[in-house]
């Protein structure tokens, strides 16, 4: 468990089209909206290599029980540049400056790295959110993603401005030297490999080149910690928290948006070690010169670089009352990937009381002992999943300003398109909307009201949401207008809410004690499970 609870989550910037964009956030963030802290700074840039005068098995006498002078910390930073160095067998050309903060310094002067998009940016990240049924209709999830930053993010170098910020609790301000190392590391690939020009336009993209660039940091990381935690190395880190349970401040806002954020540092790791072990150092490398393309290469790495998903299209014909939403700087469509569709599914294991539509133990990666596995601890490889081949989202505004979208996926096979229609079915129903009949479905309460249409035709889904059904036909012109009403729109209203029973799913059928385990939300190792997961999360770093 140390291993996993100390993976810290540090945020990595990457650029995407101008303004830095954080990697777990759905907004812009202005390059000089990154420096100016108040906490410790760690001495100047310095790039005549004295950072070498120290070998990795020194020890400095400094075992994390107080919090370092400025001396100290600038000692702890030169040791781990070595460390660092003969691990990943590199070389820094300069050392990078390091601010210390505490974690209500960073909430007041970072906010979670999310600065402000423009009404369209905002708009359309909504959007795709909401046909993920990760946030509702009444929520800013940009906001939300924050919130989850400002509980979760432990760290972060910013290539805009080549400066490393390390997160430390308020009460023991004690650096974490694992974190520190992270951070290090992508100062190296930055100088390296230059992160900015790693353009990702769309959420698989960014999923796919991060899992290169955190997974082989993490996958570094964890020989670093590794060689602390056997007493290898004399090591800076904060003493572990006595107790298993975050406090409620501290818990993430939205599980589903953590998750969908989480895979590079769960998979990522893998995919290294996969290249690794087929070519050494060397071989990773070279990714950086051609870096995985989706997130489904990084699942599963046997699929890099060959296997391509199809070329998705959709053609726009809405009525005149509808435009399509092109937000500034950033492409007019998104393709969400693999990743997202599994999200999409695991979100509710961590609602209350919550649905299996994936069971804990398809999801979670546990170990005999019932330990998360700190290599790879989540599954993104999900049943709903499989066979996924290619996507894509055009979302659109009315002349009232409401939103729709179609989102178009392509499968493997026509039995993995209707393995997906299945289970979005039983999700549709979970989010509140009601079958009508030939791919109808409508929602008229709940956090995700409307109708949808879901159209499969062979090993192609095309889903369609609008506010109302016969808005579908205006918004896609390949929808035909539905015969029913959707009086249950205006109706809901006069209805009394109620709520209701959760369904019974096929583990908790079996009256006996060890049925209640399987139970979702907050059964036992449901809960469990969401625990552990919430203090990874809290633990990864980026």
């Amino acid at each position: 468990m140390r291993r996993v609870c100390a993976l810290l989550v540090a945020l990595l910037l990457v650029v995407s089209g101008g303004p830095a964009l954080a990697v777990a956030a759905g907004g812009p963030v202005a390059a000089d909206g990154l420096a100016g802290g108040e906490g410790q700074l760690a001495g100047e840039p310095d790039g005549d290599g004295e950072w070498r005068e120290y070998e990795p098995d020194d020890e400095l006498g400094l075992d994390g029980s107080e919090e370092l002078s400025e001396e100290e910390l600038e000692e702890v930073i030169d040791r781990a540049m070595v460390r660092v160095e003969e691990l990943r067998e590199v070389e820094f050309e300069a050392r990078p400056p390091v601010e210390v903060v505490t974690r209500s310094e960073f909430q007041e002067e970072y906010d979670g790295l999310v600065g402000e998009g423009t009404e369209n940016q905002t708009e359309f990240v909504n959007a795709k959110h909401r046909a993920l049924f990760l946030a509702g209709d009444d929520e800013d999830s940009t906001e939300t993603v924050a919130e989850n930053q400002n509980v979760s993010v432990g760290g972060f170098y910013s290539p805009a401005t080549d400066e490393i910020v390390v997160i430390v609790d308020d009460e023991t301000p004690v650096i974490d030297e694992v974190i520190l190392a992270h951070e290090l590391y992508h100062a190296y690939q930055d100088q390296e490999w230059d992160l900015q020009e790693f353009d990702a336009q769309t959420r698989d993209e960014r999923n796919a080149q991060n899992g290169l660039i955190e997974g082989d940091t993490v996958f570094m990381e964890l020989e670093y910690e590794q060689r602390c935690e056997s007493g290898e190395w004399e090591c800076v880190r904060p003493a572990e928290a006595e107790g298993t349970e975050p406090a409620e401040e501290g818990q993430p806002a939205n599980m589903g948006l953590l998750l969908l954020d989480f895979q590079p540092y769960s998979d990522g790791p893998a995919f290294s070690e996969h290249v690794f072990e087929r070519g050494g150092w060397d071989a990773v490398n070279e990714l950086y010169d051609a870096p995985p393309e989706t997130s489904q290469q990084v699942i599963t790495p046997e699929r890099y670089p060959d296997d391509l998903p199809r070329e998705v299209e959709i053609d726009d014909a809405p009525d005149e009352e509808w435009d399509r939403l092109r937000p500034e700087e950033r492409p007019d469509h998104d393709v969400l990937g693999k990743v997202s569709i599994a999200t999409m599914f695991a979100a509710p294991l961590y609602d209350q009381p919550g649905e299996q539509f994936v069971s804990p133990d398809e999801f979670l990666n546990l170990g005999p002992d019932g330990e998360l596995d700190d290599f790879d601890p989540i599954n993104y490889d999900v049943e709903f999943a499989t066979g996924w081949d290619g996507d894509r989202l055009h979302v659109y505004e009315s002349d009232d300003g409401e939103n729709a979208y179609v989102w178009r996926i392509a499968w493997e096979s026509e039995e993995d398109a209707e393995t997906f229609v299945e289970g979005y079915d039983d999700l549709l129903a979970y989010r509140g909307a009601e079958n009508e009949g030939d791919g109808l479905y409508v929602a008229a309460d709940g956090g995700y009201v409307g109708a949808y249409d879901v159209d499969h035709d062979g090993d192609v889904v095309t889903i369609t949401h609008a506010p109302d059904v016969e808005a579908l036909s205006a918004v896609n012109g390949e929808v035909e207008p539905a015969e029913v009403e959707d009086d249950a729109l205006e109706e809901a209203d006069d209805e009394p809410e109620e709520t209701p029973e959760p369904e019974e799913t096929p583990e908790t059928e079996e009256a006996d004690d060890d049925a209640a385990e399987d139970q979702p939300g907050f059964g036992l190792i449901a809960a469990l499970a969401a625990l552990v997961i919430a203090l990874a999360l809290l633990a990864r770093r980026r």
